[in-house]
Parts: C-alpha cells; sequence; structure tokens
C-alpha cells in the first residue's frame, strides 16, 4: 500500500469530502458484513421506447456492423491492441487480456488490490471487456439482419457475465463507472433485440438479472462519485442509473432512482462543461464521450415521457457546437489531455471510429450548423435520433466556426480552408482538485498542414500499470512547449493527481478570425515555484497569406535557467537536420523549420531509458515518433524564436 499516495490525495480533499469517504468505508464494511439485501425490485416492466423501422440496412456502416459481429462470433474482439476471446458462451470476465493474470472472482470487491499488477494485471485491460461493448454490437447486428446466431451470443455472454459476477464480488463491482456503462449497455442490449422472441425471458422475467439491475442501481445511488472525483466518472454512473431505471420502471424504487439521477445530471451537465461549451477536463476525448453520455440520457428521457430541462438541452448544444469547431479535415481530433478511446454505447463497428457516429447523431437530435463538418451517416443516429422526436437544444448558437473558446482557454489560428491550423492550449490544467486527466501542456501546440498533423500532442497510452511511461506521456517535455529547470509544469502526484497546477492567461489576441496576420501571446506561472520564480511567455504569428507561422518564447525569471525546447512530429513526417532548418515531407506536402539558434538541437526517436519520442496513436499502444529537442540556457529578454514555412519543404527527407 502506498501511504504517499493516500497523504497526497487526502490533502487535495475538502473537509466534507473526506466526511464523505468515511461515510463510504463504513458503508462498505457494513455491505461486507453481509448488510446488502434491500426490498426486491418487484416486478418491472420494460417500458423503453421501441425502436423506429429501419429504412435502408444495405449501406457502408451496415457491412461493416455486420462484419464485425461474424467476427465476434469467431472470437475476435480487440481491446486495446489485444484480443478478448468471444467465440466461448463462457468468456473469462476476470482475466487480463495482456498480461494473463487473472483476478479472484469470488474476493469482496472493495478488498480487490486493483492497484497492483502483479495481482490483478492492469485493471484497464480487465474492465473494459466488462463493459459489453461487444454484446451491443451484437445486438444491433441482430436487429439489422434477424440473424438468431446474433441474439443468441449476445444473451449468452449476458447470462455469462450475471453468473460470473454477483453484486459485490469480484473487480468488475468496485468502480462506479464501469457498473454506469453496464446499466446502458443492458438497457440498449434490451431495446435491439426488442423482436427476439426470448428478450422478455432474458431480462425482467429473469431472476438473475433482476438481481445486476438492482445491484447496479443501488450501488450507485447510495456510492455515486463526489467531491474532487466527480467528473466524467459522475456523469457515466447517473447516466446509466438514469437510462436503466427509466426504460425498466413499474416501481417506486425504479422511479426515486430515476429521480436521483436526472437531478445530478442536470447540474453535472452545467458544472463540468465551460459557457464556451468545452469539457472542464480539458481532455477531448472525455468531451466527446461525455456529449455521448449526455445524448443517450435525453433520448431516453424524451422517448418515455422524462424529459430533461431546456438547459440541459442548450448545454448539448454548446457541447455538440464545441466539438464541431474542434474536429478537423477527416475528423480528425485534438488530442489535448488524457484520452482512452471510451464509447458512450458502441452500435457501429468501432473501425468506424467514436467522432463519426457522435458528430451525426447529435446533428440528427441538436440540428448541425452550416460550417458543421460532414459526418458519415451512422447506425447510432439513425436508431437513436428518432426516439428524440423533435426536440432541439435553442437557436443561440454561432453562426460561424468559432476559433476562440475563451473560458477554456484554447485558440485556433488557421485559415479558412484549414490549409493551415494551429491549435493552442492556454486554459486551466484540469478539473477539480486533482486535475485528473490533464497534461503538464501548458502552452503547447497542435499543427497540421493541409489536413496532415505535423506537431503533435504524443496522446496518453496508458493510466495503470506503467508508471515511467505514464509519468512520459503527461510530462512538459512530451508536449510542444518549453520545460524550465529539468522540470514540469505541475508536479505529478500520482497517475491521477496533480499536487500543483499552473494558471495560464491571454496577454494580446488580434486577427484571430480575420484574413490576414493572426496574432496570440499567451503566459503561465507553472514554474514561479522554483527557486528561479520563471514565468513563461509564448507569440504565435500567423501569416495566412504567406501560410508562415513565428512562435517566440521568452521567460522573466530571477536567474538563469537550464531549458528544454520540444517539436514532436508525426510518425508519418520524414524529417532531415541542415544545421538549424529542418526538412519536412509527407505524401502530399512540405514544410520547412528554422530553429532558435541559442539552443543546442538534437533529434530524438523511440527512445526508452528514459522514454523520449513516442506517439501512442490509441489507447494502449505506442510506436516511435521523432522529436526534435533545443537545449540551452535562458535568462529574462532572451528570445528564442521559431518559424515553419508551409510548402517549402523538399525531396529527400528521411526518417533518420
Amino acid at each position: 500500500m502506498d501511504f504517499g499516495w493516500y497523504l497526497r490525495r487526502l490533502r487535495r480533499m475538502s473537509v466534507a469530502e473526506v466526511g464523505w469517504r468515511a461515510r463510504t468505508a463504513l458503508i462498505q464494511q457494513a455491505w461486507r458484513l453481509g448488510r446488502w439485501r434491500a426490498p426486491p425490485l418487484g416486478t418491472i416492466a420494460w417500458s423503453g421506447a421501441a425502436l423506429p423501422a429501419l429504412d435502408k440496412v444495405d449501406t457502408p456502416a451496415a457491412r461493416r456492423l455486420l462484419a464485425c459481429a461474424e467476427d465476434i462470433l469467431a472470437g475476435r474482439w480487440r481491446v486495446f491492441g489485444h484480443n478478448f476471446d468471444t467465440s466461448p458462451e463462457n468468456p473469462d470476465w476476470h482475466r487480463d487480456i495482456r498480461s494473463g493474470i487473472r483476478s479472484d472472482p469470488a474476493q469482496y470487491c472493495f478488498a480487490v488490490p486493483y492497484r497492483d499488477p502483479a495481482r490483478v494485471g492492469t485493471v484497464k485491460y480487465v474492465w473494459e471487456p466488462s463493459r459489453l461493448h461487444h454484446v451491443t454490437v451484437l445486438a444491433a447486428a441482430y436487429r439489422l439482419s434477424g440473424d438468431e446466431r446474433f441474439a443468441q451470443r449476445a444473451a449468452a455472454h449476458l447470462k455469462s457475465w450475471w453468473r460470473a459476477n454477483p453484486p459485490l464480488r469480484g473487480i468488475h463491482w468496485l468502480s462506479g463507472i464501469e457498473l454506469g456503462m453496464r446499466l446502458i449497455a443492458f438497457t440498449w442490449t434490451r431495446r435491439l433485440l426488442g423482436g427476439w422472441p426470448g428478450v422478455a425471458a432474458l431480462f425482467e422475467r429473469n431472476p438473475d438479472f433482476l438481481l445486476q439491475l438492482e445491484g447496479h442501481e443501488r450501488w450507485i445511488a447510495v456510492l455515486h462519485s463526489r467531491g474532487s472525483s466527480a467528473n466524467n466518472h459522475l456523469i457515466a454512473e447517473a447516466a446509466g442509473l438514469f437510462i436503466a431505471a427509466t426504460a425498466f420502471s413499474g416501481t417506486p424504487q425504479q422511479e426515486s432512482f430515476a429521480a436521483l439521477a436526472a437531478g445530478i445530471l442536470e447540474q453535472e451537465a452545467l458544472n463540468q462543461t465551460f459557457p464556451d461549451g468545452l469539457n472542464r477536463e480539458l481532455a477531448f476525448g472525455y468531451h466527446g464521450y461525455v456529449l455521448g453520455l449526455l445524448l443517450l440520457v435525453a433520448i431516453e428521457g424524451e422517448a418515455n415521457d422524462r424529459p430533461l430541462s431546456d438547459d440541459f438541452w442548450h448545454v448539448m448544444t454548446r457541447m455538440a457546437d464545441a466539438l464541431a469547431a474542434n474536429l478537423g479535415p477527416g475528423l480528425q481530433p485534438p488530442r489535448q489531455g488524457d484520452g482512452d478511446d471510451a464509447f458512450a454505447l458502441l452500435v457501429d463497428a468501432p473501425e468506424t471510429g467514436p467522432w463519426a457516429p457522435l458528430l451525426d447523431l447529435a446533428a440528427r437530435v441538436l440540428g448541425a450548423r452550416d460550417w458543421w463538418p460532414q459526418a458519415e451517416r451512422c447506425l447510432l443516429a439513425g436508431m437513436a435520433a428518432p426516439l428524440a422526436g423533435n426536440r432541439r437544444g435553442g437557436d443561440l448558437r454561432p453562426a460561424k466556426r468559432p476559433d476562440r473558446f475563451e473560458d477554456a482557454g484554447v485558440t485556433f489560428l488557421r485559415t479558412a480552408d484549414d490549409a493551415i491550423s494551429i491549435r493552442v492550449d492556454h486554459g486551466p490544467h484540469g478539473f477539480l482538485a486533482t486535475a485528473a486527466h490533464g497534461h503538464a501542456d501548458a502552452l503547447s501546440f497542435e499543427l497540421s498542414l493541409g489536413g496532415q498533423a505535423v506537431l503533435i500532442d504524443p496522446g496518453t497510452y496508458c493510466y495503470q500499470g506503467e508508471p515511467e511511461w505514464r509519468r512520459y506521456f503527461r510530462s512538459t517535455r512530451a508536449h510542444n512547449t518549453l520545460e524550465i529547470g529539468g522540470a514540469d509544469q505541475a508536479v505529478q502526484a500520482g497517475p491521477f493527481l496533480w499536487s500543483t497546477q499552473p494558471t495560464s492567461w491571454v496577454e494580446s489576441a488580434s486577427g484571430i478570425e480575420g484574413d490576414g496576420a493572426a496574432e496570440l501571446t499567451v503566459a503561465h506561472d507553472g514554474y514561479r515555484r522554483l527557486e528561479a520564480k520563471a514565468t513563461h511567455f509564448r507569440r504565435f504569428l500567423l501569416d495566412k497569406e504567406k501560410r508562415a507561422l513565428t512562435v517566440t518564447d521568452w521567460i522573466e525569471a530571477a536567474a538563469t535557467v537550464p531549458v528544454r525546447l520540444a517539436y514532436h512530429l508525426h510518425p508519418s513526417v520524414a524529417v532531415r537536420i541542415e544545421e538549424q532548418r529542418v526538412v519536412l515531407n509527407w505524401t502530399d506536402g512540405s514544410a520547412v523549420i528554422d530553429l532558435p539558434r541559442q539552443l543546442s538541437w538534437s533529434l530524438h526517436r523511440g527512445e526508452e531509458r528514459p522514454p523520449l519520442g513516442w506517439f501512442s496513436p490509441e489507447f494502449g499502444e505506442k510506436m516511435p515518433s521523432h522529436v526534435l529537442i533545443g537545449s540551452g540556457e535562458m535568462s529574462s529578454g532572451d528570445r528564442l524564436e521559431t518559424r515553419l514555412l508551409s510548402g517549402a519543404g523538399g525531396a529527400g527527407a528521411s526518417h533518420a
């Protein structure tokens, strides 16, 4: 047990949260002693709205889904780069698919040492298959095709899970977000299998399911996240509770659960969203995940005569417009902060990705603006959006794509055609006292040219089990910004905990949404904790006509300090260094970067001791990528100027 971590975590809690956690510990102990049982749910009814008839199923999305369902029957289901064998009717739900380590399914859930990879493996690789996304895919395939094989395998895996995971036993009962996700899967599997003859016997007439439903709902109602843990986990918990208690109705207990969840969701939609529409965790993957959850909640409420408020719908609309404004060509997302590739609900084949189904669903439920990027028509929206009726999120929406998100501290400098696009991070470090999903990336930026990612955020890679890699992907040197004094801008106190949080601000901005030159000057105070009391300033100047970007860095400090300036390149970009000039080439384009001459520059790729030069294309995977590191010293008044010119490269660049 890491007592130091517990002490650091305790310091980030309020007195009220400490009291709540003490109460939680007492409840968990009482449950362990057998005081779990409550009055049973009683007779519940499936009251969830039926899905509309499908207009057309012979589409690329339908073909992909049916092919994916066949793969599931054959045992192929990819989870974080590893296969979860879905061929048996009783999969091993407690085995880490990466390491092979198996946790004890009979152990009391709150005694499972889930942070110990030697005893349980890496917990994300155990939990993810039990979100049961493959079951909703099978159910959707049955909905499309009427093929009994898909319904039967979905039913077999649900029965297997219920038998293998009785309430409060094993690793799958200790995290509320996982329970919330399963409630969504249970509900939508029931809906998607609505035409199958065995569906009522599988769900509302099945004692095993009723035990699971009551257990999941009661756990969330009593132990849902609070205080410094009330981030996207709380929204997922409440979303699952609301959706399940609304669709499976007929008892006072279900009514109580639905009302509790609705109150949490109404409040947290406001709490966790900036007025400009971006999610307060400042981790764009979670922006999409939360928007997906809220859309499912709103749809369930409309379909079952339990509507959410206008304010709730307005929050979703702002989030949807922010989503559309932040997606690049080809729906390429920014990668700021953590991301674990989470789906609120999986109906389309996974290779469709999360962004097209989400944008399509938001467009059909909330209405798309003229400036939104086009998204492929996906199955999720085709099935779910009609349940919302004609409800819309309001008319006070941007008439053109916004480039400034002042509350979240995100600014785009870009041309109208996205030939050059720079996304600058100058906002808060993260959300709540822990800033759990934030990275030490103040004043970092991502740059794309003609839709090609060139200067990148390396991503996330992992959460637990590999602490050195977790520290690297969150660190300042893993981002396109200036490291001072060999330290991160914020102090990492645990894999989801920061003991300091820098403040960033805008010094000046002009021409951001015009056609001429755009200028943005930003700063942060993360290094004032050091002896030199350093403040980092960075100025971006984009000449939109010449497709030229100049980035100027300087500091205010009480003494000379060692610095490292990093520029991380996408793996598909070929690199050649010519003294202080870097030539970049990729399939359809090129650029040159003139580097600051005051620094000594070196090129790194795929180094492990310590980690440097890596890119994580998706959670659980990493691959080598080039990074330019400039090392030297700076004093107050020194200026480092980096100039990038698009289309000025030449043939002959290599990955050497």
